[in-house]
């Protein structure tokens, strides 16, 4: 058992969580990967890989179960403590992500892209506010990242028709 992010309160083994996520994960398409799969070969022996499957065909959702939890969709890269509190912030995410309530924001200038954030606050199907959101939402990640003029903000969600492009205004 790796114990590099264990709490001070005891051990916290991410792998006992398998089945628990795997219980979470019980509407999707779910394979389980270990160390000896030519792809996950990076990984500890007792690592464990999650990939939830995306229904359309796009972006799968990756859950790695080693010495803390990490959690990839598209650009973003969310990383959860091995603790009570990370795991429980991991699942309130995961739950998001797949339920339509949160999609990775990536942030693309004119020296390309910048980084991206898991946005919670996602505009609506009809939401003529669109870039107000989105960049309400990368200014509460993101405090001291600026939003250039001219750049562009791309939402990419679990449901690819909630995805959204914003260009944002050139200066003038």
């Amino acid at each position: 058992m790796n114990t590099d992010w264990n709490s001070p309160q005891g051990d916290f083994d991410t792998a006992e969580k398998r089945g628990e996520l795997l219980m979470l994960l019980s509407r999707q398409q779910v394979t389980v990967h270990t160390w000896d799969d030519p792809d996950f070969d990076y990984m500890e022996e007792q690592d464990l890989a999650l990939v939830v499957q995306s229904p359309s065909g796009t972006e799968d959702l990756l859950i790695e179960l080693c010495g803390e939890f990490s959690v990839f969709f598209e650009k973003w890269h969310g990383e959860y403590a091995a603790t009570a509190e990370g795991y429980a912030q991991l699942q309130q995410d995961i739950t998001a992500i797949l339920d339509g309530k949160a999609g990775a924001l990536s942030l693309y200038t004119e020296n390309g892209w910048q980084g991206t954030v898991l946005c919670t606050e996602l505009p609506g199907a009809e939401d003529d506010g669109a870039a107000a959101v989105l960049k309400r939402c990368w200014q509460t990640a993101k405090p001291d990242t600026a939003l250039p003029a001219g750049s562009r903000l791309e939402l990419v969600c679990w449901d690819p028709a909630q995805n959204r492009k914003v260009q944002l205004p050139a200066e003038e």
